[in-house]
């Protein structure tokens, strides 16, 4: 019965997708971030908490961005701890890790579960943690309703077993669209699974994810950022009579990963995500 009301979900969010004429521009909350916002006070709270993401290699690229972001901002006082094999976050900072096999969320998810759990043991200060997927993790035979109910699954485990932590939910990163020649081509050679149709199953999950917490509960919207060009439109196509969210030609130079720039502004509202939580 669950399934079918997420997938009931999913298609009713699709649908509300569908537009015509003038270019989708971002909302106002997705724009480039301003950090002179963030106060010292802000900063310093944030500094004393103990945050995990984890991630695998566009979380890496961001991470990158909150070092190059930190290096011009010295002041911020955050301490950047990449994780290994500990699961010792006794002492404030951010901690994050490459989690799981690309492709293969359900490993992501176990041991995005395993480390928090475990890290989050004691009572010391309110935890944070925070999940996200690969572009790489959507494959043409993987259910994004189904991840999603996977996904939740494991929030309502965490939140039962250490209910002082405050989970902030990660949309999935997104691919470049390459052109209707392309999609039309791939369909017709049936060789491949056309990239529109992974980046829809990348939408369908991350509409779930909005739909359930977005304004309820900590949120950051990557794929949004990701599809955002300079001028403040979305980068989108047409599919199945939707428009598609892609990731802007202008923020990678591979079709997934992201640029230094694009790294360091999505860094930068990944920091202004994480100083302004409750």
């Amino acid at each position: 019965m669950r399934g079918n009301l997420l997938r009931g979900a999913a298609i009713a969010a699709i649908a509300l997708l569908s537009a015509c004429g003038a270019p989708t521009r971002a909302t106002a909350d997705a724009m480039t971030p301003d950090i002179s916002s963030v106060t010292a006070a802000d900063w310093e709270r944030l500094a004393a908490r103990r945050l995990f993401f984890a991630h695998q290699s566009v979380g890496g690229n961001i991470m990158d961005g909150v070092q190059q972001v930190l290096r011009a901002h010295p002041a911020i006082p955050l301490r950047i701890i990449e994780v290994r094999d500990s699961t010792d976050f006794s002492r404030p900072g951010l901690y994050h890790k490459r989690v799981g096999v690309n492709g293969k969320p359900a490993t992501k998810v176990a041991e995005f579960e395993s480390i928090a759990t475990k890290a989050f043991a004691d009572s010391q200060a309110q935890g944070v943690a925070m999940l996200k997927f690969c572009y790489a993790d959507m494959k043409p035979a993987t259910d994004p309703v189904a991840l999603f109910a996977e996904y939740q699954r494991a929030v309502d485990s965490l939140r039962a077993a250490r209910p002082g932590v405050v989970i902030v939910h990660v949309t999935m990163p997104l691919w470049v669209d390459t052109g209707i020649i392309d999609h039309i081509g791939t369909r017709i050679l049936g060789k491949a699974t056309p990239v529109r149709v992974l980046n829809a199953a990348r939408q369908t999950y991350n509409e779930l994810l909005r739909q359930a917490f977005r304004g309820k509960e900590p949120f950051f919207d990557i794929a949004t950022l990701e599809s955002m060009r300079a001028d403040g439109t979305i980068e989108d196509a047409r599919y199945a009579g939707a428009r598609i969210p892609s990731l802007a030609r202008e923020s990678t130079t591979d079709g997934g990963h992201l640029t230094p720039e694009a790294g360091r502004r999505i860094a930068e509202a990944f920091l202004l995500t994480l100083a302004k939580l409750p």
